[in-house]
């Protein structure tokens, strides 16, 4: 007897996070029955597929022999449905992604919104954090990124460009005085978001080179809404997306300085393991991505 889709699929995952607890997240049901499945698997092809310890699940050697023929097979399985699901014109099917927080919430969670209003069948699980998640471990079909791709084994789709500016409250300048060059930076109080190279953050161009520059800091966080909290409160300048500091700038409650000596521009990524063909339905995610940065302004 075959074995079933489910049983595949609990393998599977299995294979590719090292653990049931992992893999039934993934799939959305208890671990209970990722073991069952995985156990009839394995009953039905008369072998083991896994080891089993307390502290961890790797393949045998069997398993590993069979994980790509199991891959292949849901794989071809998926592209037949997606090949009847155009000729419906619909996107179906639940898409995981995980990206920066505030990019997330102003501009990933919008445009998915628009493309989920289109079609009814699409589902997505979003998780928003600014601490990078491992895509394959986190079971996510995709990430959304900010900035330096320093994972080579990911594949990554450039889908717009991110803007930077400095800012700061007007009572900071009325205690401080506005910064007129880079070089001022060394006399004032300054905020950093330590998830970016501190070298990058504080690079402008000047007289057509870049030229990074010496700051003290009053405060540093991986947290891009704790810096705007901070710079709004008077802490210091900071150095932020315009699409993050814009609304505070429009209500007077920010002020850009040192307009005239340009941050350098950093690229938005959608990012997807290289080992797995990417669902028809993530890619129609990262195509819509795509088109709404290109029109955004960010």
């Amino acid at each position: 007897m075959r074995p079933s889709l489910e049983e595949l699929e609990a393998f599977l995952h299995v294979a590719e996070t090292g653990s049931f607890t992992k893999a039934a997240d993934r799939l959305g049901i208890s671990k209970s029955v990722v073991s069952r499945r995985l156990s009839a698997l394995e009953r039905r092809l008369g072998a083991m597929l896994v080891s089993r310890t307390t502290h961890a699940v790797t393949l045998t050697e069997l398993g590993s022999g069979f994980l790509e023929r199991a891959r292949r097979t849901l794989d071809d399985i998926d592209e037949a449905m997606e090949v009847v699901g155009a000729g419906a014109v619909a996107i179906r099917g639940l898409v995981r992604i995980t990206a920066p927080t505030n990019l997330g919430t102003l501009h990933v969670l919008p445009a998915l919104m628009t493309l989920m209003a289109l079609h009814e069948g699409l589902e997505a699980d979003l998780d928003l954090n600014d601490r990078y998640a491992d895509i394959v471990a986190g079971g996510f079909d995709l990430a959304i990124r900010i900035g330096d791709l320093k994972d080579s084994a990911l594949v990554s789709r450039r889908l717009g460009t991110v803007r930077r500016c400095v800012v700061c409250s007007p009572q900071y300048l009325e205690r401080k005085g506005r910064p007129m060059t880079p070089d001022d930076l060394e006399h004032h109080e300054c905020l950093a978001y330590t998830n970016m190279n501190p070298s990058d953050q504080w690079r402008f161009m000047v007289d057509g080179n870049w030229k990074a520059t010496r700051t003290k800091y009053r405060l540093r966080t991986n947290d891009g809404n704790a810096l705007l909290t901070a710079a709004v409160a008077g802490r210091g300048l900071v150095g932020l997306p315009n699409f993050i500091v814009q609304h505070d700038v429009a209500e007077g409650k920010l002020v850009r300085v040192l307009e005239d000596f340009a941050l350098p521009e950093v690229g938005v990524f959608a990012l997807f393991p290289s080992s797995a063909r990417l669902p028809g339905r993530a890619r129609a995610v990262v195509e819509h991505l795509a088109e709404h940065f290109q029109r955004a302004f960010i």
